[in-house]
């Protein structure tokens, strides 16, 4: 199936289209690779900061875990920007190949939490907006206080 380019004398093949959809979607996947990273570093940060906090209110035990924590997150973000984009799909293809139960339901997870995440950030950020809303001052709509 071949078609001609407007713009080259070259015909366009299934597979160049092929081709160019794969280096896009690579692209994106490294672009999204490196906001995760760099999320995650962002979550060990706070996650040590908590740490921290935990030690000044003499939280020790706890915070000795927390930190562990941050470092774990910390190694994995470490990791996924070390790995080329090819290579943990390549990875996650294997895991939902060798556990697909497992698989679908920590893909289902994932987008739970992803969903109550943005749902929670959406409203944080609907009560910064409306300051005259009764429900961002604490009051319920009975006009009792939340």
């Amino acid at each position: 199936m071949e078609h001609s380019n407007t713009n080259s004398s070259e015909p366009v093949t299934e597979s160049s289209i092929v081709g160019r959809v794969r280096q896009r979607a690579a692209a994106q996947l490294s672009t999204q690779k490196e906001r995760a990273t760099d999320g995650l570093g962002t979550v060990a940060q706070a996650v040590r900061q908590s740490a921290q906090h935990l030690r000044e209110n003499r939280q020790d035990a706890i915070a000795q875990y927390v930190e562990k924590a941050g470092d774990q997150i910390d190694r994995l973000s470490t990791q996924l920007r070390n790995r080329d984009v090819g290579e943990l799909v390549n990875e996650v293809q294997r895991f939902a190949r060798r556990q697909p139960a497992l698989f679908v339901g920590s893909a289902f997870a994932i987008g739970v939490i992803g969903a109550r995440f943005l749902k929670s950030s959406s409203n944080n950020n609907r009560r910064r907006v409306d300051p005259y809303c009764a429900s961002s001052r604490g009051i319920d709509y009975a006009g009792r206080r939340m």
